[in-house]
């Protein structure tokens, strides 16, 4: 096996270890930590810990699952179709999964535990900079899309104990929107962000669970059976253009995007191997991609299709065809007797597409009527989720920007409490009254998903891809193989394709949505 030796000196940004919270703070819930001094000292178990490879693969499914769920069925609208958004999430997958691999390639052979220590290790200052000033945005950006959430279903609940429609002239000022996004975020989000430590992690894990498999099922649940008020809009089955396809993309890396916390769970592992981990993730995926795509979708559309055409409920251009408004007895006979089309049910993303076509919000659970008890529920459990995974993104972001700090005032390790106390709570009092400003004003999930979609491309591709190209540059070897070439070559591929995204995604949240 070829010899690596990836940045041996860690000198210059050695300040980073124990500086304030440091960036190992962005581990998963479910990680156990211990200083890095400590397992250097540990004889026989070094990089040991004590998930279990099931253990593995249920973390790395909950940090897929989260808030880009609502935005899905609007991404395959965005796709245009069901056929575009499968495909283009099939194709992705590949290159998801590899670099989850490369990931934990890289965090054994530099012998790091976190994404960003990853990354100063083998890519070096500059390269880790850029990485950490990715974690520190992309984090603000989905604490931002988190209070937005929480205002949305907000919204719908009062509107469901007030007997009113959400946003009715004359409602009483404590239902306003602003003062309730306000009110929750100084009273549950604010407290929760202000400690050192996080001991509440666990719980949030559980929750999220929880929720979202709560919000899949009555997804699916209202696709089969809808209310009478719930009139769909016209079904894309193919885009109007290549560039429409692309303009998904934010999303899909938005709801994919574990790597950040991938590094961590690999070294928390008993057994912390590649080819243990390659089977890990790629359960995790399956899973995840159960979630977000379903099985037999594309089975679905042809039976579905079929049926429409076969009991008249089909209009269209050649590019779009509509759902009957109400499955009937024939109609839901129909549907049930055909097990692919039954499959085709198991999918947040499809189902909640086909349930309202191109009228589907941003925030799919915005689609469906407030009064709906069973959607009320979903909702509120999409707000305690959101409630505690708030402090937990703001506490990686902010562990980010204190070691940022550290390092660029050259301060000691060894501060007084009260300094790093009074700055703990200066730095959160700054994030959490920034994203409330701007959740405030940002109409929907949507906008910032287009936008911070741009940087989970940059964690998923990009990093991913520098790291394993200096791997192999650094191993050192006369000759090299044609597999060196041709990993070498895929890690270009990575780079490539990431930054195209991160390019084409930007540029379109810029000029499409921010400046509509």
């Amino acid at each position: 096996m070829a010899q690596v030796s990836i940045n041996a000196d860690h000198g210059e940004w050695s300040l980073s270890t124990d500086a304030g919270e440091r960036a190992r703070l962005l581990q998963s819930p479910c990680v156990d930590t211990a200083p890095k001094s400590e397992r250097e000292a540990s004889s026989g178990d070094l990089g040991r810990g004590t998930t279990s490879t099931l253990g593995a693969v249920f973390i790395v499914v909950n940090a897929c699952l989260g808030a880009g769920l609502l935005n899905f069925p609007a991404a395959f609208s965005t796709a245009g179709g069901v056929a575009a958004g499968v495909t283009l999430q099939m194709g992705m997958l590949v290159f998801i999964i590899s670099g989850l691999v490369i990931l934990a390639y890289c965090s054994q052979a530099s012998n790091e535990r976190t994404y960003q220590e990853v990354v100063w290790a083998v890519c070096g200052k500059l390269t880790g900079v850029l990485c950490e000033g990715a974690i520190a945005t992309y984090t603000f950006g989905t604490c931002i899309a988190f209070l937005i959430i929480i205002g949305d279903q907000q919204d719908k609940i009062i509107a469901v104990m007030a007997k009113e429609p959400e946003g009715a002239h004359g409602s009483p000022w404590y239902a306003d929107r602003k003062f309730t996004i306000s009110l929750t975020a100084f009273l549950f989000i604010l407290p929760l962000s202000i400690p050192r430590e996080i001991g509440f992690q666990k719980y949030a894990s559980f929750l999220s669970v929880v929720g979202t498999w709560y919000v899949t099922a009555i997804i699916i649940i209202k696709y089969i059976w809808p209310d009478k008020e719930m009139t769909p809009g016209d079904i894309l089955t193919r885009p109007a253009s290549w560039i429409a396809v692309f303009n998904a993309m934010p999303t899909i890396c938005f709801g994919f995007q574990c790597h950040v916390s991938s590094v961590p769970v690999f070294n928390s592992m008993r057994q912390p191997e590649v080819k243990t981990w390659g089977g890990v993730v790629t359960a995790a995926m399956v899973i995840a991609l159960a979630v977000y795509m379903g099985t037999a979708a594309l089975n679905w559309c042809l039976e579905s299709a079929r049926n429409c055409s076969q009991h008249g409920g089909c209009r269209g251009d050649g590019r779009t065809w509509s759902r009957p408004h109400r499955i009937d007895g024939l109609e839901r006979q129909s549907y049930k007797s055909k097990p692919g089309v039954r499959k085709g049910f198991r999918h947040t993303g499809i189902c909640g597409f086909l349930t309202f076509g191109a009228a589907v919000d941003p925030d799919v659970l915005l689609s469906y009527p407030s009064e709906d008890m069973a959607v009320a529920v979903a909702r509120a459990f999409i707000i305690l989720s959101v409630l505690t995974s708030y402090p937990i993104l703001h506490f990686c972001g902010r562990a980010v920007v204190e070691g940022l700090w550290l390092r660029y005032q050259g301060m000691p390790v060894e501060e007084d409490v009260g300094r790093e106390r009074r700055r703990r709570v200066l730095q959160t009092l700054v994030w959490f009254l920034l994203t409330l400003l701007l959740a405030l004003f940002i109409p929907d999930i949507g906008k910032v998903i287009s936008v911070i979609g741009g940087l989970a491309a940059c964690f998923i591709f990009v990093f991913p891809g520098l790291c394993l190209i200096q791997a192999k540059l650094s191993e050192m070897e006369e000759v090299k193989p044609a597999s060196w070439w041709a990993l070498v070559s895929y890690g270009v591929l990575l780079v490539t394709l990431g930054a195209f995204i991160f390019g084409q995604t930007t540029a379109n949240a810029i000029f499409v949505d921010l400046l509509a």
